[in-house]
Parts: structure tokens; sequence; C-alpha cells
């Protein structure tokens, strides 16, 4: 390929972002072909591959996905992949060669394995990028591993890892604001950055970015009892509340604020289910 074609990827690639609203247009069969070729040939430790992808496009399994995760644009999505953590296949292969497999067993596999799942995913979401093809990632698919189980018959010593809707685009949202190269790629040593400079970067990068928050309809009573919820899960019961009062005094929440108190908040993430859903499947190495 000449120069000037790489060229051109990788510019196209800075121009990247999560689509979520797709048109009704079909992904050709030798597009998604194309596509998932370049995940097959995505970096692996080992060359071991333990990843699996399925391939959703039945209209009805779609909206029951959707639906299940809570993101309408899943539904509406062409093609959905779900990608698997998936040491079922090499466990039964080295079973009938009489080979040592303990994998699953470990904790440095297991990570390495996600790694693997993960590349395998980014290098089918750029491929779709550089196809004209919008995408989103959805990270929380773990959290439905039993549902997932039952609706694809997902063996033993698998999981779902990540979920990419894919389609093209019908609306093209805004190109998000990221973090300065500064910020980010680091020359030999980690900076030793000030408090201050750190705050600077990520007030540029969320500036303007704020959510309503009043106690003024029910909605927002809500969102009010989830704040302190998350709040009360990292700060002393007076910090809490403090910070709650100068929200609500402000009349909105940061981004960050939004991000970490709403979005993923504490009472969610910590202690969660997960360990429990990868011993359900045989893979929980820890």
């Amino acid at each position: 390929m000449e120069e000037w074609k790489y060229m051109e990827a990788i510019d196209a690639m800075t121009e990247r972002r999560s689509v979520r609203s797709f048109s009704d247009r079909k992904i050709p069969e030798e597009v998604l072909a194309r596509i998932l070729k370049a995940g097959l040939h995505a970096a692996s430790g080992g060359n071991l591959q333990p990843w699996s992808v399925i391939v959703e496009r039945d209209p009805e399994r779609s909206e029951k996905l959707g639906k299940l995760l809570k993101y309408p644009f899943v539904e509406k999505a062409p093609v959905n992949l779900l990608f698997l953590l998936d040491w079922h296949k090499l466990a039964v292969y080295s079973r009938c060669k009489k080979a040592p497999f303990a994998e699953h067993l470990s904790t440095n596999h297991f990570f390495i394995a996600w790694d693997d799942t993960v590349l395998s995913a980014q290098a089918m979401e750029t491929a779709a990028w550089l196809s004209g093809i919008g995408s989103c990632f959805i990270g929380h698919i773990m959290d439905c591993s039993e549902e997932l189980k039952q609706m694809y018959h997902l063996p033993a010593l698998t999981f779902p890892a990540l979920l990419l809707s894919m389609g093209y685009p019908k609306k093209m949202p805004p190109k998000p604001r990221k973090l300065t190269k500064e910020m980010m790629i680091f020359e030999g040593v980690y900076p030793d950055f000030t408090d201050e400079e750190i705050i600077a970067a990520y007030d540029r990068k969320y500036e303007n970015r704020e959510i309503a928050f009043s106690d003024t309809t029910s909605a927002g009573k809500s969102r009010i009892d989830l704040f302190r919820q998350s709040l009360l899960a990292v700060y002393r019961e007076e910090e809490a509340e403090q910070i709650l009062r100068e929200a609500l005094e402000r009349g909105y929440l940061t981004e960050i604020q939004r991000l970490f108190g709403i979005h993923y908040h504490p009472g969610r993430e910590i202690g969660g289910d997960l360990p429990e859903r990868l011993r359900n499947q045989g893979l929980f190495p820890f």
C-alpha cells in the first residue's frame, strides 16, 4: 500500500467517535466479512486467541438485547457483535490432546485473555470506522452475563466482555474533546504533575459539560438520592452533605460529578456481583 493511503487511514482514525444513531442501511456481507477478518488477525498472547464473537443480526434478539442493556440504539443497530472471553475451546482441545490446561485458574492469563479479547474488538471497530461504519462499545455487558448465557447458549469457561453495536451513521455526533498529548503520552518517565496542572487539563476537557441538579421534579429528586448514596460510599457524612448542598445551590453537577456520582456511581461499582458471575462460568482465578 502506498504511504499516502496509510496516512489517510491514520488521519481517519483521529476523527473517530462513538456513533449511537444508525440508518436502516444494511452492512454488505463482504464489508462485514472484512471487518471480522481484521479481528482474527489482532495481536494475541502466545497466539492463543482466547476469544470468540457472536454476530447478532436478528431484529427480535437485538431488541431483547437493547432492552436488557437499556440502550435503544442497540435495538436499532444492523449488527451487534458480542465479544466473549473464551477458554472453552482451548480447554476441550487441551484435554483431548492430553495437555495440562489450567489457564482459567490463572490470574495472569485471565487478564491477558481479557486484553486479547479487547484487542480483537478494537481491530474490528477500527476496520468498521475505516469502512464508513459507525459503532459504539458497551462495557457493562458483563453485568448481564446470566441472561446472555441463556440467550446465546454460552458454555462454561466463556464470559461476555464487550458488545459492539455497528451501522452506517444516521447522525454523526460531535467530535468529543480529549486530553492533550502532553497529559496522556510521556517520554521515558511519568511526569511530576501538580494538582493544578491536572485540574486545568480536565477542566478544559469537561468545559461546559454540566447537568441540571435540583429537587423540583421526581427525576431530580431521584438524581439527588443517587448522588447522595454515591458520596456516602466515598466521603464522611458531613462532607457528603456539604458537597450535596453546594451542588444544589449551584444548580448543576459538574461532568466529573455526573460520571462518578450518577453514571459510574460507587454504590453499584464497589462490591458488585461480577466475581460471582465469573465463578458461575468457571472463570474466577482470583
